[in-house]
């Protein structure tokens, strides 16, 4: 079930106060319509009724697919407290359990997991791009689909944020699962914990790296 509650916020341009509606539990098999939501941002997006200035709104949010079995908690907070110590063991047997910090990052998670690929597969793989920085431009790194590249073979395609602006790049499927084999091992030798909220990001898979190359 899908909860939500209202909160009151300021504008930050005019100081105009008004009730924001907050998404702290999303189950996408009762609530499918917030799936396009927080993907479009409009779960998120503040826009003040008397100015008509927006911004994002950054708030805790539990995504949960239960026909894919998976759960993402987006929480900045990355001491075990914030999350209640929540361990659940064999409750969700099979779940893939993650936290990230951002929604661009949740909405990664959920493009990886729906496409049917393994995280920890796809981070060592962004990983093994950015080791390379001639090789894709700089920002974050975010997977964003599939999508069909030149003669309509299949692309992996990425979504490279910065300052600048939002880019975008295509990874040959071919090229990825050939990269993907050799990084496998590497993969395997990170078994994660069933029951626990494991965050899989760059961060992991840099540390990963540094451990197997030289």
């Amino acid at each position: 079930m899908s909860q939500s509650s209202s909160i009151s916020l300021n504008c930050p341009k005019c100081g105009h106060p008004q009730d924001f509606t907050t998404w702290n539990s999303i189950n996408v098999a009762a609530n499918p319509e917030k799936k396009a939501e927080l993907k479009n941002g409009a779960l998120t997006q503040f826009v003040c009724a008397q100015c008509s200035d927006a911004g994002e709104v950054y708030y805790p949010i539990l995504y949960h697919d239960p026909e894919r079995q998976f759960m993402i908690w987006m929480n900045r907070d990355r001491s075990a407290s914030a999350f209640g110590g929540v361990s659940l063991g064999d409750v969700l047997n099979g779940y893939r359990l993650r936290l990230v910090e951002s929604r661009d990052q949740l909405v990664e998670k959920t493009h990886i997991f729906e496409n049917h690929f393994d995280d920890l597969t796809i981070e060592m793989f962004k990983a093994s791009m950015t080791a390379a920085p001639q090789s894709v431009p700089e920002g974050e790194l975010l997977f964003a689909g599939l999508g069909k590249g030149q003669g309509d073979a299949v692309e992996l395609q990425f979504a490279v944020r910065s300052e600048s602006g939002t880019q975008f790049i295509g990874i040959p499927r071919d090229a990825f699962e050939e990269t993907a084999g050799s990084l496998g091992p590497m993969v395997d030798s990170e078994p994660l914990e069933v029951g626990q909220w494991h965050r899989i990001d760059a961060d992991w898979a840099h540390a990963v790296l540094e451990r197997f190359l030289p």
